[in-house]
């Protein structure tokens, strides 16, 4: 069967989810959810998602989250999945993927199924682990939409209002559904939604791919058809100044010549690495960026940041000196 096209949309609610490739754990203690959960936090404000909803469970997780004013669905989940994977490998002595090579993604027709999707999200812990009261369960963020608190990225708001704000009437909806068939309905692999909205939904996806074949909305134009944000472009100067200033050059010469040795040839691998780390932009766009002849030029740089004990060190005086 083949596989679904991704849909990556502005403005548009998603529920996504994974389990680890042979049905071992992926979280071991609470060191390993809590460091999931600030993975989410930093790449949720690096590609502007809100985070709804969230459950871990030992093998695997649930997220619902909302993409704001430029889409970034893939490039959030990779970075998110590829940062864990390699804490845990290194913390736990493992090697490969962790997770399926695919995430599953679902667009949601937030109008309908908002709530419904919040709390079968957050029924997830009674669904899977016997004995389990949702409320009581830790790691997901039904806790904070009872008690309140909760990290930065959580936005409880937009379900909260449905409830008047108050969270002991959002407990009794969610409980309610112990004893119903809460799964929202998915149609053809991506909609959690009925006919009218996939209809709906692939009419925006038709226009939005004719708007971005022309390059319109795109800067700069050399960058490729995803939409770049013009304070992404700043940020990226403001990077590169901070470098040159560093190492006594041009800042417009690290990104001009290729493959340089020496200081300049550090200077670029830090830039390519802060770069990555700062933006939300793909490996294709970073080259693009730094005049490349392709993607695997970055990757050159990268591993020279990883094994040169000299570049790491300036690489972390920089980021630290970072001001935007």
């Amino acid at each position: 069967m083949v596989r679904p096209k991704r849909i990556d949309l502005p403005f548009t609610l998603y529920h996504v989810f994974s389990r680890t490739n042979s049905g071992n754990r992926a979280f071991l203690d609470r060191r390993d959810y809590e460091r999931f959960l600030e993975y989410i936090g930093k790449y949720s404000s690096l590609f502007s998602f809100r985070i709804h909803a969230w459950c871990l469970l030992p093998t695997h997780f649930h997220i619902m989250l909302e993409s704001t004013s430029y889409i970034g669905l893939s490039e959030f989940m990779r970075r998110l999945l590829t940062a864990y994977t390699i804490y845990f490998n290194k913390r736990h002595m493992s090697h490969g993927h962790l997770f399926q090579g695919r995430f599953k993604s679902l667009v949601v027709d937030k109008a309908d199924y908002l709530l419904a999707l919040s709390r079968y999200i957050h029924l997830n812990p009674s669904m899977t682990l016997p004995g389990v009261k949702p409320e009581m369960y830790e790691w997901s963020s039904l806790k904070y939409y009872i008690y309140g608190g909760g990290p930065v990225f959580l936005y409880a708001d937009e379900i909260l209002n449905w409830f008047k704000g108050k969270g002991s009437r959002y407990a009794i909806f969610v409980r309610k559904g112990l004893d119903e068939e809460t799964k929202p309905p998915v149609l053809e692999q991506r909609f959690v939604g009925g006919k009218a909205f996939a209809r709906r939904l692939k009419r925006r996806l038709d226009i939005f791919n004719k708007i971005t074949e022309t390059g319109a909305e795109t800067l700069p134009p050399s960058m490729g058809s995803r939409k770049v944000d013009k304070f992404e472009v700043e940020r990226a100067k403001a990077i590169a100044k901070r470098i040159a200033q560093e190492f006594q050059c041009g800042f417009e010469s690290l990104r001009m010549k290729r493959y340089m040795r020496g200081d300049m040839g550090k200077a670029q691998a830090i830039l390519i690495g802060l770069l990555r780390v700062e933006l939300s932009w793909t490996i294709r766009q970073i080259a693009k960026y730094m005049n490349l002849k392709n993607e695997c030029g970055v990757y050159y740089y990268l591993k020279r940041l990883r094994v040169d004990e000299s570049t790491k060190h300036y690489y972390e005086f920089i980021k630290r000196s970072l001001t935007y």
